[in-house]
């Protein structure tokens, strides 16, 4: 494909993932006329933000790091200043993630099962017990929603490594952190939507990067991706591409060890939490989940559907050579089959649930980092075929 076509068509598809992320909330606050002004604006300067970023990749050079620490720290003084706020339920209803994960914590703390309480909003409890142990040194602190910063920081290297220039990694943060009101919102109201996205990449990230080493080194990544795949339902899916792309670094032997302390370290965390009724309340959870597909036909299946489709879309993956931005591009896709369809039809026959888009986040977060990681490389191709 000729590269300025290329390039154009990632532009189009980061500016298609911000306004997918973005647009119901901005339209929520704003009037009509100045809710598309400001999704122009925002259009403009993501595309015109990755032509500057395209020159300066060329360039071969490194921007400062204190310009990704400024970032950080405008996030944090985000989170001072809208925390507090968003306690006070002054703009809305507000958000009951942070909540959710108090109320379970409590109730393992008292020796009670989690899912049997509500939060303040009446909703059932969804994170599950990886999500519970990652949280429970914050909620000793009494400041659940401390675990943002840690895990922000610890993303924020992440993004630094998976690039190949500082310059995306700010770009790709400021855009889909910043810059996206809903992304914005969950982090700053001490949700843990976008904490799980986070700590699960850097989980597969590191036991990625753990293949190339010595077997003992990679069992600690082992059980820490097992943790956190034990988040939420959904990111049990990745397991399918990264089982690809394990299969194609190393040998049979050395894969079936690892998925197995994955699996058995995922099954140490979240089925004592479920016991002594383990499988019953293992469907209890499920239904929660499927509670949010009540708009589909339910001539559709869409319990089964969803996942088989998403599933085998994963397949795909043992058809070609695999690495770490193809893995994240496969889950964009899976996610996407399983999420979307909810989101739409909750848009459409609900006027309360018409914002959550949001839902979407995983989706496109792991979506622009496989595109502004190909978008550097065609940068670098252009650079060595003009140098």
């Amino acid at each position: 494909m000729n590269p300025s076509v290329h390039r154009f068509l990632l532009i189009f598809s980061i500016c298609a993932a911000w306004t997918l992320i973005s647009w119901a909330a901005i339209y929520k606050y704003l009037t009509y006329g100045k809710a598309t002004a400001a999704m122009l604006l925002g259009i403009l300067f993501i595309a015109q933000g990755m032509h500057w970023l395209d020159r300066l990749n060329q360039q071969q050079r490194q921007i400062s790091a204190g310009w990704l620490l400024l970032l950080f720290l405008i996030l944090t003084a985000a989170f001072s200043v809208l925390y507090p706020i968003s306690l006070k339920h002054t703009l809305n209803v507000g958000s009951d993630r942070e909540d959710a994960l108090r109320i379970e914590l409590n109730a393992v703390h008292h020796h009670q099962y989690p899912y049997d309480t509500h939060t303040f909003l009446g909703n059932p409890p969804t994170p599950l017990p990886g999500a519970m142990l990652l949280t429970a040194p914050f909620f000793a602190l009494g400041h659940i929603a401390w675990q943002n910063f840690l895990w922000l920081a610890l993303f924020f290297v992440f993004a630094i490594r998976f690039f190949r220039h500082r310059a995306t990694a700010l770009f790709f943060l400021a855009v889909f952190l910043l810059l996206a009101p809903g992304n914005l919102s969950d982090f700053t109201s001490g949700g843990d939507y976008l904490t799980n996205f986070f700590y699960l990449t850097i989980a597969v990230a590191l036991f990625i990067r753990s293949l190339d080493r010595a077997f003992y080194a990679s069992i600690a990544a082992a059980l820490f991706l097992g943790v956190t795949l034990s988040s939420r339902i959904i990111y049990a899916v990745i397991l399918i591409p990264l089982l690809a792309l394990t299969l194609q670094r190393t040998s049979r032997s050395r894969t079936g060890a690892l998925f197995v302390l994955v699996l058995i370290a995922a099954a140490a965390v979240t089925l004592p939490i479920f016991a002594p009724h383990t499988f019953t309340h293992l469907l209890q959870q499920l239904d929660q989940n499927a509670v949010k597909l009540r708009y589909i036909p339910s001539a559709l299946h869409p319990r089964w559907t969803l996942p088989l489709l998403a599933v085998m879309a994963a397949c795909t993956t043992f058809f070609v050579r695999m690495n770490l931005p193809r893995l994240l591009l496969t889950f964009s896709i899976t996610s996407f089959v399983m999420l979307a369809p909810f989101v739409v039809t909750f848009a459409l026959h609900s006027e309360k649930l018409r914002y959550n888009f949001a839902y979407l986040s995983v989706c496109t977060l792991s979506f622009s980092l496989w595109a502004l990681s190909r978008y550097e490389r065609i940068s670098m191709g252009t650079s060595h075929c003009t140098g």
